[in-house]
């Protein structure tokens, strides 16, 4: 009989090792992830989300207004930096407070200046520029419309029209056929 290479290894305290069966295992698995997914579900959250009014009137807030950090022209929703984290906070508690939307925006360009409105305001000159791509393109279409109107009212000739062209092609056939004709009598 072969011996293994492991048994010249003796117990030192004779006690018998335990046998784990797979499934004993896999069971254990189950009910610690059982236990995990229970707790997950009943633990509080850290942080309260305010309810979706709130959350609808900080979106408006922080997709309308430009983080005044100096970094790239953002709205704060989308600038990364500290300064647009400290400012959604503000917004937020702010709102909880129960100041409106307009009152939180006006406090914030009072304070800033008027540059850091991402939405351009339809009045005085600004109207200009929500009116003019209308006009633009009004005045483009007018100007192919009647260029297409004009181009189908001009009749396509094909034959040559009597005039001063005309005339100079009578000469010009009446010259090449005396010359013809004075060639011949030589020859």
């Amino acid at each position: 009989m072969k011996i293994g290479r492991f048994e010249h290894i003796t117990r030192s305290n004779n006690a018998p090792i335990p046998n784990f069966n797979f499934m004993w295992v896999v069971a254990l698995f189950m009910i610690c992830c059982c236990i995990a997914t229970a707790y997950a579900q009943t633990e509080t959250p850290r942080t309260a989300e305010p309810d979706a009014a709130i959350a609808s009137k900080l979106e408006e807030l922080l997709t309308t207004v430009y983080c005044y950090c100096g970094c790239t022209r953002e709205t704060i929703k989308v600038c990364v930096c500290e300064t647009a984290v400290m400012i959604e906070k503000d917004f937020r508690n702010r709102l909880l407070a129960g100041q409106t939307v307009e009152q939180i925006r006006t406090n914030y360009l009072d304070t800033f200046g008027p540059q850091y409105y991402a939405v351009m305001p339809a009045e005085g000159i600004n109207l200009l520029a929500y009116i003019m791509p209308a006009v633009i393109l009004v005045l483009i279409g007018g100007v192919a419309f009647f260029a297409l109107r004009r181009f189908k009212q001009q009749p396509v000739t094909s034959d040559v029209s009597e005039g001063p062209n005309q005339q100079v092609v009578d000469t010009t056939v009446k010259q090449v056929e005396a010359e013809l004709e004075q060639y011949k009598r030589q020859n």
